[in-house]
């Protein structure tokens, strides 16, 4: 094969193997037909003219709509794969839920009233559902400037407790003499519905890997004590990971999408609309609400924590209407142009020869 040849065709690697199979070789013919006697390579404006089309071909749909239609969809696959990569580093790191229950009952000087767990065996469970524990709202508010937790863990209650205010002290005085690394004892949170400080106290501590929540409450007649692990580091990182990979695939394979379907039937095209329509806008909407959702509420002191990085795939858990939509219009949309590309490769290529052979027949 002679140099000219191999390098052109190295070039038209920049487009998708399904270009290259229907008009590679007319292309490569074409440039070798044009090329001057005696080349040996081509030229930089060759190039530069393959690598910068092959690349549009592979990464810019070819109409606005198609545009449109790539992006939504990329976004959203995109911000729900970010929930999947922080996912795989939470359950590659697995922190450990843990049991504190004989010393939490040691601190407080009596056994508990009763003891709350929080979801954490299954991880999108935890991370859809743990804002709904009120001590999360208030933790920018609490006095702990350290590692923040995973709101997963026991929580411990003593109801009925005399002199909370002096409990409390006793045990923030324990923890700290026992290498404990304590927060600030607050006077608490703020109370969202009202706007103003809550009367109970409140301190963070930690020590080997474990975040303790001691807090009063109901007018400072009981105690809760609350441990968690705290959350993994490189979440944030698998996010990133998963929202990169999600943009570039699901991209390109919209992209490729869009030049199929460019090439269907016009008939065939508003049918594609019109069933991705509703998808588009699933897209929209279930993108907007998973990224509301994870923001913190400004009304509150609640902060960002790597658990609400898992969000966007937890919520498709537990909302499949989104996805189910979404899936259904691809799954439609890639049938009608398979079948439009059935037709086409069915259709005559010369109708009138063919219906001259009929009648000769």
């Amino acid at each position: 094969m002679p140099d000219l040849e191999r390098s052109y065709r190295r070039l038209l690697c920049a487009y998708p193997g399904s270009y290259r199979r229907e008009r590679g070789l007319e292309i490569l013919t074409t440039l070798l037909d044009a090329a001057e006697p005696g080349q040996v390579r081509p030229s930089r404006g060759e190039a530069a003219y393959l690598l910068v089309n092959g690349l549009r071909y592979r990464f810019v749909p070819p109409t606005w709509i198609g545009r449109l239609a790539a992006g939504l969809v990329a976004i959203w696959a995109a911000v729900v794969l970010s929930g999947a990569g922080a996912l795989a580093v939470w359950a590659f790191a697995n922190p450990e839920e843990p049991d504190l229950a004989a010393f939490s009952d040691d601190l407080v000087g009596r056994p508990a009233s009763f003891a709350l767990e929080l979801p954490g065996d299954d991880l999108l469970d935890m991370a859809y559902a743990y804002r709904t524990y009120g001590e999360f709202q208030d933790f920018a508010e609490e006095g702990w400037d350290g590692g923040r937790p995973a709101p997963m863990g026991q929580s411990r209650v003593y109801a009925q407790v005399t002199e909370t205010p002096t409990v409390l002290a006793d045990a923030y005085e324990h923890l700290t003499s026992a290498g404990w690394r304590t927060g600030a004892l607050s006077q608490g949170g703020v109370d969202s519905q009202a706007g103003v400080h809550s009367p109970h106290g409140v301190f963070w501590a930690y020590q080997d890997g474990v975040l303790l929540r001691v807090s009063g409450y109901d007018n400072q007649t009981g105690v809760t004590v609350s441990a968690y692990p705290i959350e993994p580091s490189g979440v944030l990182a698998g996010a990133v990971a998963g929202f990169a990979i999600g943009l570039i695939v699901v991209w390109q394979g919209m992209t490729w999408m869009a030049h199929r379907v460019a090439r269907t039937p016009m008939p065939i095209r508003r049918l594609i609309l019109l069933l991705g329509l509703p998808a588009l806008i699933a897209c929209g909407v279930n993108t907007l609400d998973n990224v509301l959702s994870m923001v913190p509420d400004p009304d509150t002191a609640s902060v960002l924590f790597a658990a609400d990085y898992l969000y966007p795939l937890a919520n498709q858990i537990a909302n499949p209407l989104a996805v189910s939509v979404i899936a259904l219009a691809l799954i439609g949309s890639l049938s009608l142009i398979a079948g439009a590309a059935r037709m086409s490769r069915l259709r005559p290529v010369n109708a009138a020869a063919s219906t001259g052979e009929a009648a000769g027949n």
